[in-house]
Formats: C-alpha cells, sequence, structure tokens
C-alpha cells in the first residue's frame, strides 16, 4: 500500500511535467470567416481554430494556440514576434521582406465577385468595374487592384467602400447599397450553405480576380521545423480530419 501511495502522485508530477514541456508554438489569425469568426458573445470559431484543437490533439510535443491580430497589424505583431505562425496565407500578400517559409495546404482559393442578379443579369456585368460600386475587405491583396492593399490607393482608382467583415460587403449587394462586392471563395461557400435563399439572388461570377493556393507561413529559424509541420499536416490527411473540418465549412478540399 506504501508503495502505491509514493507512485501515484510521482505518475502525477511526471504526467503534469510532460504537459508544461510541450513547445509553445503561437499562430497568429484574424477575423476572416470561415477561417476565424466571432459571434456576438465573443466566441471565436472557425477552420484555423479546429486545426490548431486536432493538431493538439494528435501529439503532444507542441502546444498551438491562437493570437488575434487584424489585416493590417499581422505584419506588425509578426515582426514584434507575438507569433510565429500563420495558417491559410500567402508570402506575396505582404509577406516578401519577412523571414518566413512558406508550406502548401492542400486547399485551394481565391476571390470571386457577385452582383445582385436582378441588376446585373448577365456574366459581362463583371467585365467592367468601371462606373461600379464595389465593396470589398480592408487589408486584403486583389488582382484587379495590382495586389495593391493600400487604401488610399484604392480609393483613387475606384469607387469602393472598405470593410472588415465580408457578411456586410454581401449583404450591402443584397440590399442595392453596393453594386458589385467582392468576396473569398471559401466565405461564400460558406454563406451559401448558411443562406440558401442568397443564391437565386445573387449573380456570382464564372471567372475568378484570382486563384491560389493556400498556405502556411512559418518563421525561420522556430523549433518548429518545416518537416515537423508537414508530418502533422500528413496525419491530418491521413486520419480523414482535415477533410471532415473543411466540410463543416462547405469546402471541398
Amino acid at each position: 500500500m506504501l508503495t502505491k501511495l509514493i507512485a501515484l502522485p510521482f505518475l502525477i508530477l511526471l504526467y503534469c511535467g510532460s504537459l508544461s514541456a510541450a513547445e509553445k508554438v503561437n499562430v497568429g489569425g484574424y477575423l476572416s470567416p470561415p477561417f476565424i469568426e466571432q459571434d456576438g458573445q465573443g466566441n471565436i470559431s472557425g477552420i484555423t481554430l479546429d486545426l490548431i484543437n486536432s493538431l493538439n490533439k494528435i501529439q503532444h510535443e507542441y502546444h498551438f494556440n491562437l493570437v488575434l491580430t487584424s489585416s493590417r497589424r499581422r505584419y506588425v505583431f509578426f515582426q514584434q514576434g507575438q507569433f510565429d505562425l500563420f495558417f491559410f496565407e500567402r508570402k506575396v500578400w505582404g509577406w516578401q521582406d519577412i523571414a518566413i517559409v512558406e508550406i502548401k495546404l492542400p486547399f485551394k482559393g481565391g476571390d470571386i465577385f457577385i452582383a445582385l442578379k436582378s441588376i446585373a443579369k448577365q456574366q459581362d456585368y463583371f467585365n467592367s468595374l468601371k462606373n461600379k460600386s464595389i465593396s470589398a475587405m480592408l487589408g486584403y491583396h486583389y488582382n484587379f487592384a495590382d495586389f495593391n492593399a493600400d487604401p488610399n490607393f484604392l480609393r483613387s482608382k475606384f469607387d469602393i467602400q472598405l470593410s472588415s467583415d465580408e457578411r456586410v460587403n454581401v449583404q450591402l449587394v443584397l440590399w442595392g447599397k453596393m453594386d458589385i462586392a467582392i468576396v473569398t471563395k471559401s466565405f461564400l461557400d460558406k454563406y451559401l450553405l448558411d443562406n440558401p435563399s442568397a443564391k437565386s439572388e445573387l449573380l456570382i461570377a464564372t471567372k475568378m480576380d484570382q486563384k491560389y493556393q493556400h498556405t502556411i507561413l512559418l518563421r525561420e529559424n522556430t523549433n518548429l521545423s518545416v518537416t515537423t509541420m508537414n508530418m502533422l499536416l500528413d496525419k491530418l490527411v491521413a486520419s480523414g480530419e482535415y477533410n471532415k473540418i473543411m466540410q463543416k465549412y462547405g469546402i471541398t478540399p
């Protein structure tokens, strides 16, 4: 009996020690449904959070933790060392001069124009943006604007309204307040999944503004290597967990 009483606290200490030994990996993110979204009570959810939780379940060497920032401040926060990793990003979106490496994600995305079907009627409506009001996202890099995300530049070249909520941009079109919105295809897929009646009201461009391969950005020379990150991703894909997460948000990887 004495041996058992001595052994139990030792096992508890050993277990706690293994938890505290996990390397903390801060993952940057900003509100951008369906990757990261926030409800009226302030609760955070989304694909990025589900991936973080799954990564923490399949191994105990690293503990992934979400650090919220904004689309425009993400570069400064990264350089300040507030996080070392970013899901669903691309180096060409303003990271070219920052010491990072890209890791491919098995997911392609893109930006797409939408308009009110009763006004736009045909696909040729999207052929020119001249004399059309556009709702778009603050801090995003678009092909139609030569990937220049500077708000002053955008306002000088286009009749554009910038927001930090893609849902608002879609609703502005549905309410007839803006002629066109440009949204990420991943957001539009989830929006139409949640609001199927909107599909009959919207004309969705068949030609995308841009298509891209989503990647993970990882700070150079961190304890989490590219090889390890790829191995963890492969494990999520092989187990079916990755596809399960994506399909939850109406996305087919």
